[in-house]
C-alpha cells in the first residue's frame, strides 16, 4: 500500500493518539485532515534513513545523490536550463548548445567561437546538468553528506551483532518476514476502527517466535528511557502489539499464545559520528503502555460513539470544569 493510501484511512492510530491529548477537537480534525502539518526536517530524515534500511530497492527509485558545485552566477544557471531545454525540443546537441549560450551571453563571436566556449562552459557545469536531469526521475537528490550518512548507518547496522541479526535475511530465511507491514484492525477493549504500519515484523512458524522491530533516530543515547516515556514509545509498541494479535487471528488464523513475543528497539544516533544500540523491551514497559493505551482509549470511545469532540468528556458529563 502507498503512504498516501494509508494516511488517508480515517483511522485511529498511534500518532493520532497524540493529538487526543492535546484535545479531542485536535483530534477530530487531524483524523479530517484539516491541519496544516509542517514536515519537519527531522521527520524527512527519518523517513529516508527507515527507506534506506528497510526498503533498499524503494529507496534507490526515490533517491540518489550528486557531488557538484552549483553555477556561479545566474546565467550559468539559465545556460544549463536552457540547454536541456532545447534537447528536449529534439535540437541536435551542438545546436543545443550554440542556442543556450547566444541566449544568455549576448557576446559578439563567430559561431564556431561560441560553440567552443559553450562546450567548455557544459564541461565545466556537467555535474549540475546531470542533477537537472536526474531530479526528474527522483523525489529527491541528496546531498553528498546526507548520502553518506546513511550510508554510514547501514554499515555500523552491519557492524552491530544484533542489529544485523535482526534486520539481515536471505533468499534461504523461512521465517515470514514483513517491512512497513500495514494493518487495518479493531482495538479488543472497544472495537475501534484502528491502523498501524510496523517498521518490520518477523514471525518464525517453525520455533514460534514473533519479533516486533521499531527503528528510531536519536541525536544521543543518553536518557534514553525517559525519551520512550516522554514520546510514549512503549505505548506505541502495545499498540502495534495490538495490531499483531489481531493480524494472527484475522489473517493467519493461528493461536498468537502459542509463540514466544521479542520487542526491539533499533536506535540511530544520526548526529556527528553514526552509532547504532539495540533496546530490547520488557514487558514491564509493555505493560505500562497498554495501561495507557486503556485510558486513553476509553476517552476516545466515548467521543467516537457519542460524535462530541469540541471539549472533553469531563466537560459534557460534568458542569464544564476541566479535570487536572
Amino acid at each position: 500500500m502507498e503512504e498516501k493510501q494509508y494516511y488517508k484511512e480515517k483511522r485511529i492510530s498511534n500518532s493520532s493518539l497524540k493529538y487526543f491529548e492535546q484535545s479531542p477537537l485536535t483530534f477530530k480534525r487531524f483524523l479530517d485532515s484539516e491541519l496544516d502539518q509542517e514536515e519537519k526536517q527531522y521527520f524527512v530524515r527519518g523517513k529516508q534513513i527507515h527507506m534506506a534500511i528497510l526498503e533498499p530497492d524503494e529507496f534507490k527509485k526515490n533517491y540518489t545523490h550528486l557531488d557538484f558545485e552549483t553555477p556561479k552566477s545566474e546565467q550559468q544557471k539559465q545556460f544549463c536550463d536552457d540547454y536541456l531545454k532545447y534537447l528536449s525540443l529534439d535540437k541536435d546537441e551542438d545546436t543545443a548548445l550554440l542556442n543556450a549560450y547566444r541566449d544568455n551571453y549576448k557576446l559578439v563571436k563567430k559561431d564556431d567561437v561560441q560553440l567552443n566556449d559553450a562546450r567548455i562552459l557544459k564541461g565545466k557545469l556537467s555535474k549540475y546538468i546531470d542533477y537537472l536531469n536526474k531530479r526528474k526521475q527522483y523525489k529527491e537528490i541528496l546531498s553528498y553528506s546526507d548520502w553518506n550518512k546513511i550510508q554510514d548507518l547501514k554499515e555500523q547496522i552491519a557492524k552491530h551483532k544484533k542489529a544485523n541479526e535482526l534486520l539481515s535475511s536471505d533468499e534461504l530465511d523461512t521465517r515470514q518476514i514483513h517491512n512497513e507491514l500495514v494493518i487495518f484492525w479493531e482495538d479488543p477493549l472497544y472495537k475501534l476502527p484502528c491502523k498501524s504500519m510496523l517498521d518490520r515484523l518477523i514471525i518464525d512458524h517453525e520455533k514460534k517466535k514473533i519479533i516486533l522491530i521499531d527503528l528510531k533516530t536519536a541525536n544521543a543515547f543518553k536518557e534514553f528511557k525517559e525519551r520512550c516515556r516522554e514520546f510514549s514509545y512503549f505505548r506505541q509498541l502495545a499498540f502495534y502489539w495490538y495490531a499483531v494479535n489481531w493480524y494472527f487471528i484475522n489473517a493467519l488464523n493461528k493461536d498468537i499464545a502459542e509463540y514466544e513475543k521479542e520487542t526491539y528497539i533499533i536506535t540511530l544516533k544520526t548526529v556527528d559520528d553514526p552509532e547504532v544500540k539495540v533496546y530490547n523491551i520488557s514487558e514491564g514497559y509493555l505493560l505500562e503502555g497498554w495501561d495507557e493505551l486503556a485510558v486513553l482509549l476509553k476517552e476516545v470511545e466515548w467521543h467516537w460513539t457519542n460524535d462530541k469532540w469540541e471539549y472533553s468528556r469531563s466537560y459534557y458529563l460534568g458542569d464544564g470544569d476541566e479535570k487536572l
